[in-house]
C-alpha cells in the first residue's frame, strides 16, 4: 500500500483551544503517524504520513472544521517526502 506524507498549516483560532491534543486523539485513532505543533504566527503545522483513505479522511475532517473548540478560517496543504516515523505525537 501507497504511503503518502503531507505537510498542513492550519489557520484560525487553532491554538490555546485543545487543537494539537484534539488532533493527536484524532490522529492516532485513524492510525496516522507524524506530528502537529504550534507555529509562532499562530498556526498549527501538521505533518501526517498515511494511506491515500487515511489523509483524505484528515483533510475532510479539517474541511469540517476540526476539533469542536477551534475555528479553522483555512488551511494549506501540500504533499512532501514522505518521513520515517512510527507514531503521532505533539511537538513543542
Amino acid at each position: 500500500m501507497t504511503k503518502y506524507s503531507i505537510t498542513i498549516y492550519v489557520y484560525g483560532r487553532v491554538q490555546g483551544v485543545g487543537f494539537r491534543y484534539q488532533t493527536y486523539r484524532w490522529a492516532k485513532k485513524n492510525k496516522l503517524v507524524g506530528y502537529v505543533r504550534n507555529m509562532n504566527d499562530g498556526s498549527v503545522k501538521i505533518v501526517a504520513c498515511g494511506n491515500d483513505g487515511q489523509i483524505k479522511m484528515l483533510i475532510h475532517w479539517l474541511e469540517q472544521g476540526g476539533p469542536l473548540s477551534a475555528k479553522i478560517e483555512h488551511f494549506q496543504s501540500q504533499f512532501c517526502e514522505v518521513e520515517e516515523m512510527n507514531n503521532f505525537s505533539i511537538r513543542h
